[in-house]
């Protein structure tokens, strides 16, 4: 009976593993086939060309400005949403007692399951306005789009972070305690370097998750094609140039496929951050 409740497990373990597997190999081919068209058509204009028009007469079809929006606002707020969050692990895992542990646990559970489109239109009706008072020209820019997304993602980076953080074993810091090595010190030089594959991965997946975000920017960024010479102006990432034109975009017409050849190029970006990560996991260890 153990032995019929363990191969049964093992399937079923394995029938998953492979419908995701199968799953993913599908979603890489339907995204490719659908930006084949526009890869043979087009060749290397969409990344030397600014002009995003694709309703005119003739059609433009750059995207060198998309894919500057989409690297700037993914840059901008990795570099907030990053250190921060390690700076919230390493205060939770280092000093907070086990209270206070609980609460920011909770805080960020719930922030974590805050839909993006609420953040967005927060940041819409109750930030945006106060920049007029400034006199800024557009009132939905990269700030605010790098605002939503480092707030939505470093819920995201905490708990992974966290997660790598506590993962240490707990002689090994006990062992740098014992040494007469501070708390501080401890979690800095040694935690954090056992760790630091973890964390490595927890950043990769934050960036991932702010690439492939598209409520907040599509909500807050302006929805300008241009590449910006102000953090006050607006932006349009691949992802919001996505989701605000393929219910428009006619099925099969160059519009339709040079949107799947954006979405093939958010695709590529993750796949090279993930793997460097993993390349770099394996050189650490």
């Amino acid at each position: 009976m153990r032995n019929i409740k363990y191969y049964f497990q093992l399937t079923l373990m394995f029938t998953f593993a492979l419908f995701s597997i199968a799953a993913l190999i599908f979603l890489i081919f339907f995204i490719v086939k659908e930006s084949l068209p526009a890869i043979i058509h087009l060749k290397i204009k969409p990344f030397i060309s600014l002009y995003w028009y694709p309703t005119y007469d003739p059609p433009e079809f750059g995207m060198l400005a998309l894919i500057v929006d989409t690297l700037l606002v993914t840059v901008l707020s990795s570099v907030i949403t990053i250190p921060l969050g390690y700076f919230i692990s390493f205060y939770l895992h280092t000093y907070a007692s086990d209270r206070e542990k609980h609460i920011i646990k909770y805080i960020i559970s719930v922030l974590s399951g805050v839909p993006s489109v609420i953040i967005g239109a927060a940041i819409l009706i109750f930030v945006s306005p106060i920049l007029l008072n400034f006199d800024i020209w557009s009132t939905e820019n990269l700030f605010l789009a790098v605002l939503g997304l480092s707030f939505l993602s470093l819920p995201y980076s905490v708990s992974l972070m966290t997660d790598s953080l506590e993962d240490v074993p707990r002689e090994l810091e006990e062992s740098s305690l014992a040494l007469g090595a501070s708390k501080f010190i401890t979690t800095l030089k040694i935690t954090t370097k056992a760790s630091i594959n973890g964390i490595l991965n927890a950043a990769v997946l934050t960036i991932n998750r702010v690439i492939g975000e598209t409520m907040v920017v599509l909500l807050v960024g302006g929805g300008a094609a241009i590449i910006p010479t102000s953090i006050f102006d607006p932006i349009k990432p691949l992802t919001a140039a996505i989701a605000s034109e393929i219910g428009e975009a006619g099925v099969n017409s160059m519009h339709y496929h040079a949107l799947f050849l954006a979405g093939l190029i958010l695709l590529c970006i993750s796949l090279i951050l993930t793997y460097y990560a993993k390349k770099r996991g394996r050189i650490d260890g």
